[in-house]
């Protein structure tokens, strides 16, 4: 079946024309999308995107300004841009919010010292210690602690609030400081590594 017909399809909205276009160039726009954000994964949820926007922008494609290829790759590369700018901006807020969160805690008149959180969090449950140190420590994701520790994701929101709760009431502190101070930990952890 020739490309025109995929793109008529598509204008009626026939899926079978999305498919024709997909197979015919997904391997090549994938590879486009990969060397622009240098991730698998990524690469293949950005090529579903591609794919997405081609078929909600379609009518917008003029075969006499472009080849379809074109059209494509141009959608795939923006696409692909916008994802790394937007993993950028991520990492760059997560920076900021760690240095504003780092220079608070500095801030604080607290007389609690650190082997005092340590007792705390020792005396705190099996559960929630395991839940405070893979998110916080590790780093890992709420999904990420529940695959590891066999454990719904809910049920890890759930111990890791009560942890931090916890630590709260017993040194009598504002929530913020706690989540300032638990992100502090994490950072001279990544650091010491």
């Amino acid at each position: 079946m020739d490309i025109s017909k995929a793109i008529s399809l598509i204008k009626n909205r026939e899926e079978k024309g999305l498919s024709i276009l997909y197979d015919h160039y997904a391997p090549v726009l994938n590879g486009i999308i990969f060397r622009i954000v240098k991730s698998e994964v990524i690469a293949e949820e950005v090529l579903q995107e591609t794919f997405l926007k081609i078929w909600n922008s379609i009518d917008s494609y003029d075969e006499k300004k472009s080849s379809l290829f074109t059209w494509m790759s141009r959608i795939a590369r923006n696409a692909a841009f916008d994802r790394v700018r937007l993993r950028t901006f991520k990492q760059q807020k997560k920076t900021e919010l760690l240095d504003s969160t780092v220079h608070k805690v500095s801030e604080c008149n607290i007389d609690t010292n650190l082997m005092d959180v340590e007792q705390i969090i020792e005396g705190l449950e099996e559960k929630y210690k395991q839940v405070l140190s893979s998110v916080y420590l590790q780093g890992n994701t709420h999904k990420d602690t529940a695959k590891l520790l066999g454990i719904p994701e809910g049920t890890v929101k759930t111990r890791l609030r009560f942890a931090i709760t916890e630590l709260r009431r017993k040194l009598k502190v504002d929530k913020r400081f706690i989540q300032g101070f638990i992100l502090l930990l994490t950072f001279l952890f990544i650091v010491s590594l």
